[in-house]
């Protein structure tokens, strides 16, 4: 059940005032009141009413005045302004707009009047609400899209060079390995003809050459620092690859796709955030089917939460130099779900804002660190477009567990109950 709306009804006289309170009470309101502009003001800032029905004669302070004060601060400046007035020259209703009113009703009023409008502004309210989300997640779509073309197209620079500095490489290691060959060869040659007694200067340069050399040292080293470069190059392919496939999902549209594979590439993107402060356990489903979803918009999700519980260790754990936390990633199917949890050891969500952690804009991180959009991004995604369930569940102090579940199979999402 939804909270009421909140109303703050404004007048010095108090029949006009007690009229208001008792019939927009009964009209399911929550009323707050005030007899002058000074305390209107005052009220408004510490409630923050959805809407304001305010009268302008005033002893203090008029209407007028509080408006222009409450449209200048940016915490109040947004709430609707209803002015309900003896006034009725036409320079005040005039003014009443000009300075941000939104309505405008002559007294005496008519209390179904005064409701219908006061109806009609919260609903534009609202609806106004929904279009600037609405135009806040078209940015954030857009810039997503757009970071993600960009890490595609650095992908595809690094590739390039990647791959040819790995191509080197491997010729080096095995031309090293054919000089290894050579050398032993020439080392056995030279030993056979000293054990033989055979003399010369050829034999003596050589036997000097390889005895004030490094050459044993070589041998070992080489090859080592050979394996190391292969490897690092290996992994540079990896975390392209996985920023590749990141970048370009594919369609939008509900598809096949592979569930592990692509928390795999999401895994590898995040490395950063999380390979310092814990060790990361999987624990895969080998009977998971191909999942029908769109991975683009999974793989965000499973970004999000691995981004949260790297986090909630680090503010657990601290950097990881004392010891490093546990990320877990498992899947399972259950029935015809696909069953994902992201498991922690983190820092955990306190009892009374657990039920919070979905709700648009709701953060407990520091500025710069989280806008409180994750969660509530993930729910959408889970939920509303995949047809799917996402819950948590939690312990102060030892960490969170986030449990998603969607349906394997495209017919099963928008079914008829």
């Amino acid at each position: 059940m939804s909270a009421p709306n909140r109303i703050l009804a404004v007048d010095d006289d108090p029949v006009s005032l007690k009229l208001l309170e008792v019939s927009l009470g009964k009209a399911g309101l929550e009323i707050f009141t005030a007899t002058s502009g000074k305390q209107a003001i005052e009220v408004a800032r510490e409630e923050l009413p959805d809407l304001i029905l305010m009268d302008v004669g005033m002893p203090e302070m008029d209407g007028f005045s509080a408006c222009e004060i409450l449209k200048s601060h940016v915490e109040t400046a947004q709430i609707p302004v209803i002015f309900i007035t003896g006034k009725t020259r036409s320079q005040d209703i005039e003014r009443a707009f000009s300075i941000g009113g939104s309505d405008y009703i002559a007294k005496p009023f008519h209390v179904s009047e005064v409701k219908a409008r006061i109806s009609v502004h919260l609903r534009l309210m609202r609806a106004q609400l929904d279009l600037e989300e609405s135009n806040a997640q078209l940015l954030r779509g857009q810039k997503l899209e757009s970071i993600g073309q960009l890490a595609a197209g650095v992908a595809h620079e690094i590739n390039t060079p990647t791959q040819y500095v790995s191509d080197n490489a491997h010729f080096l290691q095995e031309s090293f390995a054919e000089l290894v060959e050579l050398l032993d060869g020439i080392r056995s040659k030279v030993g056979e003809a000293s054990a033989r007694g055979e003399e010369s200067e050829t034999l003596d340069a050589i036997a000097k050459v390889v005895a004030e050399s490094d050459l044993e040292y070589l041998l070992a080293e080489v090859p080592k620092s050979l394996e190391q470069s292969i490897d690092g190059l290996g992994r540079i392919a990896t975390i392209v690859r996985a920023m590749k496939e990141f970048s370009h999902p594919g369609s939008k549209e509900m598809e096949p796709s592979d569930l592990h594979h692509a928390i795999e590439s999401t895994i590898t993107v995040a490395g950063n955030e999380w390979k310092y402060v814990a060790e990361m356990v999987k624990d895969f489903d080998p009977h998971m089917p191909l999942v029908h979803c769109s991975i683009g918009d999974l793989n965000q999700v499973i970004l999000n939460l691995i981004v949260n519980a790297a986090q909630a260790i680090e503010d657990q754990n601290g950097d990881g130099a004392e010891g490093k936390g546990t990320i877990s990633i498992s899947t399972r199917l259950v029935e015809e779900m696909a069953e994902i949890r992201v498991s922690d050891t983190g820092a955990g969500i306190p009892e009374d804002i657990r039920n919070r952690v979905f709700d648009p804009f709701f953060t407990t991180k520091s500025v710069g660190r989280g806008t409180g959009q994750g969660l509530a991004l993930a729910h959408t995604i889970i939920v509303d477009q995949h047809g799917g369930f996402i819950a948590v569940e939690s312990e102060s102090g030892k960490g969170s567990t986030f449990t998603i579940q969607i349906p394997t199979k495209v017919k099963q999402f928008g079914a008829a109950a």
